[in-house]
């Protein structure tokens, strides 16, 4: 059987946009699953649903792993991509998670270069860690995985930013690049141009 990381790569080169709809519990899940294939583990939504708190960085690792393991066992054949925030502050956790999802045969993960105190990507506020100090994370994040497709977020807003980050973390090896919270689609035309990546688009009703 193809693992999933290697079909979500597979169906990238097929199909020119892919629909993830995020869920907050597995009840939405399973009404997702009914109609598409591919599956966003939020959390933004997790926190809200979960622990009924703003997305500030409560979420703990051990839950949205638990969380995730659920949702595979009712989707177990879907392409399920979790967001694991800033890999919860510590490189090591962050590969931890990345080994322990991987095990679970998700297809990918999502991981930000915000620093603490974090807040959602698309409110203003956002403090983000130097360049230099997340590829450390990133580059010990994609060192660990051994097929899991790394999608790498900045929550940059200035289009300069934008640029060097994306082009730094697509250098650094990540399958993808997401830059949250933008305001203009144009940003997307723009990364499209400097790199030779999938772009993933996070559009979040209001």
């Amino acid at each position: 059987m193809i693992n999933s990381p290697t079909r979500l790569r597979q169906h990238i080169i097929k199909q020119d946009i892919i629909p993830f709809i995020g869920v907050y519990d597995v009840f939405s899940a399973a009404i997702a699953g009914k109609y598409f294939d591919g599956i966003f583990i939020s959390g933004f939504s997790f926190a809200a649903s979960f622990y009924g708190l703003p997305d500030i960085g409560f979420i703990s690792w051990s839950d949205i792993v638990a969380f995730t393991q659920r949702v595979k066992t009712i989707l177990p054949n879907h392409h399920i991509i979790v967001d694991i925030d800033d890999g919860y502050v510590d490189t090591e956790v962050a590969c931890h998670v990345v080994s322990l999802l991987e095990s679970m045969d998700i297809s990918g993960i999502i991981i930000e270069d915000q620093k603490r105190p974090r807040r959602c990507g698309h409110f203003e506020g956002k403090l983000l860690l130097e360049v230099d100090e997340f590829l450390i994370k990133l580059n010990k994040v994609l060192a660990t995985r051994k097929d899991l497709f790394v999608i790498a977020r900045t929550d940059a807003s200035s289009i300069d930013e934008i640029i060097v980050r994306t082009e730094a973390y697509s250098n650094a090896g990540a399958d993808a690049i997401l830059v949250d919270g933008i305001k203009d689609l144009n940003v997307i035309e723009i990364i499209k141009e400097k790199v030779d990546k999938p772009i993933v688009f996070n559009n979040i009703a209001g």
